[in-house]
């Protein structure tokens, strides 16, 4: 199996203008995910690509890493993610089965999740192929009603039955049952990851407003594998001075 993972990195964030750019230890957040991101290598590996719209994002990745890393400039306008890692991969030479999508304001992400997900798309005589894999983490009590945590339910062959932003399953018996947030990484097959942004918009992606849940609305397989490392993102100027210390 042949993979390559690709980095969205777009400079606009309502959040944190210029995310990508901002220092971590005197190194660029995207820098630090890429470095991040080189060391997820196994057989099959064809290499690292950043996706973005802002030539001082690709500026800052060609500097540090000349010669080894893909930069692909794409459509400021372009949705999301997903979207610009489709448009990215139409420039590369790569022959691969899957590509992993990494965003740019996860600096902190482990070898080990990457290869979780890759592990996902392996033979199951249980399951169809899988379309899509992504992560889940058991869910911190605290965390049960907030609604920027995305949670997830699984099926006993670790499919996605659902994500939301309320609190599933509601134990209505007393059960050892865990609950679960969704880590948005994730990977996809090739030919999967080219017909994504042609899928219609849903109702239920609409009400909670979470992509993940066009895709299972179009009848599209998704596999979620547990990790056990947080992997934080950076949203804010406040997430990036509480977790710099850490890079």
């Amino acid at each position: 199996m042949t993979y390559g993972i690709i980095i969205p990195a777009r400079i606009g964030s309502t959040r944190f203008p210029e995310k990508p750019l901002a220092l971590i230890h005197g190194k660029p957040m995207i820098v630090r995910t890429v470095e991040s991101a080189l060391k997820c290598v196994r057989d099959g590996f064809l290499g690292v690509c950043v996706a973005t719209d802002d030539h001082r994002i690709a500026d800052a990745v060609s500097n540090a890493f000349p010669h080894q890393v893909s930069v692909v400039m794409t459509d400021p306008l372009l949705p999301n993610g997903t979207a610009r890692c489709a448009a990215a991969l139409s420039h590369l030479p790569w022959k691969s089965d899957i590509i992993v999508n990494l965003q740019g304001d996860e600096p902190f992400i482990e070898a080990s999740q990457v290869f979780s997900l890759l592990d996902c798309f392996s033979g199951d005589a249980f399951t169809a192929p899988t379309d899509i894999a992504t992560l889940k983490i058991e869910l911190a009590p605290e965390d049960l009603n907030n609604p920027n945590r995305v949670k997830v339910v699984c099926g006993i062959h670790g499919q996605a039955l659902y994500f939301s932003r309320s609190p599933i399953p509601f134990h209505r018996n007393p059960t050892t049952l865990k609950n679960f947030r969704h880590i948005g990484m994730y990977a996809y097959r090739t030919d999967i990851l080219q017909t994504l942004s042609t899928l219609s918009e849903t109702p239920l992606e609409q009400a909670e407003s979470l992509e993940q849940l066009r895709w299972l609305e179009h009848g599209l397989r998704i596999k979620v594998a547990e990790t056990h490392h947080e992997s934080p993102s950076i949203d804010t100027p406040e997430d990036l001075e509480y977790l710099g210390a850490r890079g």
